[in-house]
């Protein structure tokens, strides 16, 4: 059956069987809201649907083409932002999950595109099989990954985007393509950080390696020491990065090489469990309200990883953290070669507002990695090897705090030194601040244009940042 006649067939259904054959997909109106992983923002869309197949999201397509409704394709939510949420129709996609082939020759792996990592890491170890590198959580869908060019650390490694070989997409008049470097090639480089706006990804070939462990050491250094020596110690491993606690001038270096020796897992509960997650969580909540045990909670989080420390595990395991708790973070990607002055401005900052007994009181710690240069349109490593900065502040027990004001100034300082800024987490930049930070923005949007002309996929947060639309950036705020 050729496209146009299967185009036909859907336009031939009545609505009322449209709406029939929907409602098996269709989540309850008790739970048709969207809460993103930090609880930061909301939203209520007219409906959530979790198809289980490309049918079934033609079905959709078909329904918000007749209604002219937006559609918007999520994973878990775990960006903290509101890239996710939409007034329009929702396709949460974790049900499309499956691990479809995996070509050992060519080191690849064709996968559906809601897989979470978390269950791709499970169906990839099966054939002995590991992703390439993995950022600091595992909890996002693959799809997730790729439209917002999610990084690990490394600084010849790419964001994860560049490890894709190849997408399957469903576009906006209904028709499923198929893109890579070599056949639409466009529509291949804008979808690869393309915010789920040129199309629903539904299935990714991926790159992938023979499984394998991670050797990582942790060791305490002072902040001058580090940042004199960055540039030896950043190729220092295969994987480094940097955890920084502004108020006691220390970084805590992390490097990972690939290793066959046998596990051995470090941390203990007691410390990393017991203090290091629920004691502390206390302290952040009292310091809601007593503003100076800020600054004796970072004293004991970094006591608590104050020794060197050594572990051995599978790769994915080394790569997570703990995210603790759900936070607002704010993450800019610069370029690697201005990470020393930036490092410095942004200490000054930090000892201004320590000093200061009315000063800002940052949570910890201050994380710093890397991804090489590469050539994907909006990723924020576009042509150049880049260092990643993050910072956030901890909601105990899910507890808003001050944030605000810290973020403003972290941001002003990264801006300084031609910061991207992360596309998954909250920023102000529109389409003039972005234009002047990726040279092929407009290609970007001129895609868009072509492959989705009345705008399906285009979310209050497509419209805000792409298009300039004055749309309040807190209009899915759960508290503003």
């Amino acid at each position: 059956m050729s496209s146009s006649q299967f185009e036909t067939q859907l336009e031939d259904i009545p609505l009322h069987s449209l709406y029939d054959l929907l409602r098996p997909i269709t989540v309850p109106s008790n739970r048709a809201r969207f809460n993103n992983w930090g609880r930061a923002y909301y939203s209520t869309p007219l409906a959530i649907f979790e198809p289980e197949s490309e049918y079934q999201c033609k079905l959709i397509l078909e329904l918000a083409r007749r209604e002219q409704k937006i559609v918007r394709a999520v994973g878990v939510g775990h960006s903290p932002s509101d890239l996710a949420c939409t007034s329009g129709y929702m396709v949460r996609l974790t049900k499309m999950n499956r691990l479809i082939q995996v070509d050992f020759e060519k080191r690849c792996a064709l996968v559906e595109a809601g897989i979470t990592l978390h269950d791709l890491h499970a169906e990839l170890a099966k054939y002995n099989l590991a992703m390439i590198n993995v950022g600091s959580i595992s909890d996002q869908t693959l799809a997730g990954i790729v439209t917002t060019a999610t990084h690990g650390s490394g600084i010849d490694y790419g964001v994860m985007s560049t490890n894709v070989r190849g997408l399957k997409l469903l576009l906006a008049n209904g028709r499923t393509v198929m893109c890579s470097r070599t056949e639409q090639s466009d529509l291949f480089s804008a979808t690869l950080c393309g915010l789920g706006a040129t199309g629903i990804i539904l299935e990714v070939l991926l790159d992938v390696e023979p499984a394998y462990r991670l050797r990582e050491v942790q060791e305490p250094m002072m902040f001058e020491d580090v940042v004199k020596d960055l540039d030896r110690l950043t190729r220092s491993a295969q994987h480094v990065r940097f955890w920084w606690f502004p108020l006691v001038d220390q970084i805590v270096c992390s490097t990972a090489d690939r290793t066959y020796d046998a596990p051995k897992p470090a941390g203990s509960w007691f410390w990393h469990t017991f203090l290091g997650h629920h004691f502390i969580q206390i302290l952040l909540f009292l310091g809601r309200y007593l503003a100076f045990l800020n600054l004796w909670t970072q004293y004991l989080a970094f006591w608590l990883v104050s020794a060197k420390s050594m572990g051995i595990d599978e790769g994915h395991r080394i790569f997570n953290v703990d995210c603790r708790y759900p936070q607002f973070t704010s993450e800019w990607a610069i370029p690697a070669s201005r990470t020393q002055a930036c490092l410095y401005e942004l200490r000054s900052w930090f000892q201004q507002e320590f000093s200061d007994p009315k000063g800002l009181r940052p949570h910890f710690p201050v994380e710093i990695r890397f991804s090489a240069a590469d050539d994907i349109w909006l990723s924020p490593s576009n042509g150049q090897p880049t260092c990643w900065i993050g910072i956030v502040q901890y909601k105990p027990y899910g507890l808003n705090v001050p944030y605000r004001a810290l973020f403003g100034n972290f941001e002003a300082i990264l801006t300084r030194h031609q910061g991207r800024p992360h596309w998954a987490k909250a920023h102000k930049l529109r389409p003039d601040d972005l234009r002047r930070l990726y040279p092929q923005f407009d290609d970007f949007r001129h895609v868009l244009e072509r492959v989705d002309p009345t705008g399906v996929f285009r979310n209050e947060y497509v419209q805000r940042h792409i298009y300039g639309q004055p749309i309040d950036s807190r209009v899915f705020k759960l508290r503003p």
